[in-house]
């Protein structure tokens, strides 16, 4: 059983995925350019800013993402872009107006709301430009996910209930929607991301973010 989770910033995907796993004994992955600075010894802050310029670091990164998913045979991929890149079991979108969402994260932040509403649309503008410019998708059509669930109304043990009864329901066998993208994502990746290109960049800083997602 392979499930995809995904959402926009503060509609729970990390915690959804965290309850969903605990539940059905499965392994979750969630790398995302925090763990790339990590490992290649930058900052969060000093990879975003590379990345922007440099989209290498994004095709690098979704790249891994899909290799990490790959490998297992039973795992739960929760990203951004999970919904389009694995080829899963069960893809679930979870949903919550801006104000819900901004409201979570400020809470847990700390912080002004309108401050973090701001942001928080400023992130869900440059994520749809992103994607869409990238690989051609629409992140706000979700026509092809099997569960969609509105998280403004339901608790995080119910919203993992309703994912885990999709997922036994899954596994019995349903008439799943076809996915057409994780094939043609990669495929993009593949003509974007190869040996020449990466070794005519001549920032070693991007060279060593790179060679971080392709190797580790």
């Amino acid at each position: 059983m392979k499930i995809a989770i995904s959402g926009l910033s503060g509609c729970g995907n990390t915690t959804a995925c965290n309850n969903v796993g605990k539940a059905l004994g499965l392994k979750t992955i969630n790398y995302t350019l925090r763990n790339a600075a990590d490992e290649s010894g930058f900052t969060l802050t000093e990879v975003q800013k590379l990345a922007l310029s440099n989209a290498e670091i994004d095709y690098a990164l979704d790249a891994k993402l899909a290799r990490l998913a790959d490998s297992e045979d039973k795992c739960i991929v929760g990203t951004r872009l999970a919904g389009w890149l694995i080829d899963s079991d069960l893809s679930v979108w979870l949903h919550a107006s801006l104000a819900t969402r901004a409201g979570r994260i400020a809470s847990r932040e700390t912080r002004s709301l309108q401050e973090v509403m701001d942001e928080t649309a400023r992130r869900d503008q440059m994520n749809i430009d992103r994607f869409k410019n990238f690989y051609g998708v629409d992140t706000l059509k979700h026509d092809h996910f099997d569960l969609v669930v509105n998280t403004e109304r339901l608790t995080q043990q119910q919203v993992a209930a309703l994912i885990v009864a999709a997922a036994k329901l899954a596994k019995e066998g349903w008439g799943k929607v076809a996915n057409p993208y994780p094939e043609a994502i990669k495929s993009i990746i593949s003509r974007k991301l190869t040996s020449e290109k990466v070794n005519s960049i001549k920032d070693s800083r991007v060279k060593q973010v790179i060679s971080c997602l392709q190797f580790k």
